[in-house]
């Protein structure tokens, strides 16, 4: 004998379990959807507002979890160190708590270490006493390297 009431629960159930699948397969898509979206985006540099004296960006950020491409205003007188009272606050055990500064005087960027334990090096080289950076230049405090884009 023919039971419509078991038919009617086994094709509800088919129907449940095909709609459980596409929704899974679906999820997965966006999921894998997203993830290729901020991979291809993240490494592109982020846009900061325009700093009216230059900006520091990081080039190379080692093991500290910095954002490569993370922008750091700059002001007349920027020091950079792992303390959160410095204007460039970075997370490396590497640094100093001040650990350089960069200064502009008449129109021209120095740099300066102030007399940390690993140094400061521009374009690979150790800092020993203030020296002129210009735009492009590479700094390196700890292990993190950040470029200068001056205004």
């Amino acid at each position: 004998m023919f039971d419509i009431a078991n038919l009617s629960i086994s094709v509800i159930l088919l129907l449940l379990r095909v709609a459980m699948v596409f929704l899974l397969y679906f999820f997965l898509w966006q999921v894998v959807r997203v993830v290729s979206r901020e991979l291809q985006a993240g490494g592109a540099p982020s846009v900061a507002p325009a700093a009216p004296y230059g900006q520091l960006v990081v080039t190379s950020a080692g093991q500290t979890g910095i954002p490569v491409g993370k922008v750091f205003s700059l002001t007349p007188v920027t020091v950079i160190g792992r303390s959160t009272e410095v204007e460039v606050s970075l997370n490396d055990t590497f640094l100093s708590s001040e650990h350089a500064r960069l200064e502009l005087r008449e129109a021209v960027w120095a740099l300066e270490d102030l007399n940390s334990t690993n140094g400061t090096f521009l374009n690979g080289f150790e800092v020993r006493a203030a020296t002129e950076v210009h735009d492009g230049d590479v700094v390196r405090v700890g292990r993190v390297e950040l470029k200068l884009v001056a205004r």
